[in-house]
């Protein structure tokens, strides 16, 4: 079987938070697409950045639990 050559550069237990947080994040900005829309109330950042940083956090969190699947 052939290896990613991938290594992770953090402690697993920063990845573990890395993914604790994507998860979060990619639920508020789920919670934030169903609101509606208001110009007063603009947000700080769009739903779309929340769930697409998320998603990077959640595979870079994901990559450095790699070590511990041995």
């Amino acid at each position: 079987m052939k290896s990613l050559k991938i290594d992770a550069v953090m402690p697993w237990e920063i990845g573990l938070c890395l993914i604790f947080i994507g998860i979060l994040l990619i639920f508020l900005g789920m919670r934030q697409t169903k609101k509606e829309f208001d110009f007063n109330k603009i947000p700080f950042t769009r739903p779309t950045t929340k769930i697409i940083l998320g998603t990077f956090l959640l595979i870079i969190g994901s990559i450095q639990l790699l070590p511990l699947m041995k």
